[in-house]
């Protein structure tokens, strides 16, 4: 009994830490002061990426991230994405509801990271669920998505360096990719 309330204690702790809004913006504490990213900015700021994929992959279009059909099929994929020197990228899948995505990434060096979900109907509500907030060159795991909709990692570099992260999933998804 007092362990499911430790637990429950902790997990209630470590959801107020990452924290969700309702707007488009994200605020969350990191060791280092608060930090805020705004997706809108996100996307513009995501310009000059550069990302090596070693399998073929099919990109959606904004339309179809926003219909219920989307198709997933089961599948295992490794991408390498360069995460540019002062700036941050987002890079997604869609997943079904309570679909599990099973995920590695590395990198050379420490990242700022957010790894979080929106539901399709993102655009209208705004609203969007962190899962994992920290500042890491590893992460591993399963996720279990709440909610149908676009599922994955903003990193932020702040170093003066270029980082490269190697990720590598396997689940029933599609690939949605970096977002612009």
């Amino acid at each position: 009994m007092k362990i499911s309330n430790i637990l429950i204690t902790t997990l209630i702790l470590f959801s107020a830490a990452c924290g969700t809004k309702s707007d488009h913006g994200h605020s969350h504490g990191t060791g280092e002061g608060e930090h805020t990213h705004d997706h809108e900015a996100d996307h513009k700021e995501q310009e000059d990426f550069k990302v090596n994929e070693e399998e073929t992959t099919e990109t959606a279009d904004e339309s179809s991230e926003n219909e219920s059909t989307v198709e997933t099929k089961e599948q295992e994929n490794e991408v390498t994405i360069t995460v540019p020197a002062k700036k941050g990228v987002e890079y997604k899948f869609h997943l079904k509801q309570y679909e599990k995505l099973t995920y590695e990434w590395t990198s050379e060096s420490p990242l700022y990271f957010d790894l979080h979900g929106e539901p399709l109907d993102y655009e209208q509500t705004k609203y969007f669920e962190s899962f994992a907030v920290a500042t890491s060159d590893k992460m591993k795991g399963i996720l279990t998505v709440p909610f149908e909709g676009s599922h994955g990692w903003y990193w932020k570099n702040n170093s003066d360096a270029d980082v490269k992260v190697t990720l590598k999933t396997n689940g029933n998804y599609k690939i949605l990719g970096l977002k612009q």
